[in-house]
């Protein structure tokens, strides 16, 4: 892979990403696509549930950028990019909110940047999943960026069942 194919990489990953939330979450999700960009080291938290609590305080502070604009940092840090992952940040009727999380090369210890400085960045689509849906059937996509009442019910139920 190339710079010239990183916007289809990121084309077929949006497409990829939008079929496992049509798979997964019960919410229609609007075509109308906004785009934030995350480090993934911008995120704090020994654990999942800190990080998680981080990474959505960062994100609600972003200001959405467009597509193009998107591409045009990912062009310029290509060189560093080592995996790239699309997520939904947030969506509703009007608008979705895609979070496109990269990890560095960079950030790895001399020993493996040396194996992997020249491999080109890996591309994944990805969809959370709370712990309450595993097996049961569709969720809100919107369960990390607030979740809404529903979330908040079946994660109590959830919660509940496990005592």
């Amino acid at each position: 892979m190339n710079h010239e194919n990183l916007i289809k990489w990121i084309n077929r990953s949006i497409d990829d990403l939008l079929q496992l939330s049509g798979q997964y979450c019960w919410n229609r999700i609007s075509l109308n696509l906004v785009f934030i960009l995350s480090d993934s080291n911008e995120f704090d938290g020994a654990d999942l549930f800190k990080r998680r609590e981080s990474r959505k305080m960062i994100n609600n502070s972003k200001t959405p950028i467009t597509l193009d604009a998107a591409i045009e940092v990912l062009n310029n840090e290509y060189h560093d990019l080592y995996d790239i992952n699309l997520y939904i940040f947030k969506a509703d009727k009007k608008e979705t909110l895609i979070e496109i999380q990269y990890y560095r090369k960079s950030n790895f210890e001399i020993d493996y940047f040396a194996k992997i400085k020249d491999n080109p960045p890996m591309f994944h689509s990805k969809i959370s999943i709370p712990s309450y849906a595993l097996g049961v059937g569709k969720f809100d996509v919107n369960w990390e960026s607030g979740g809404g009442i529903n979330h908040v019910c079946k994660n109590l139920l959830y919660q509940l069942m496990r005592k």
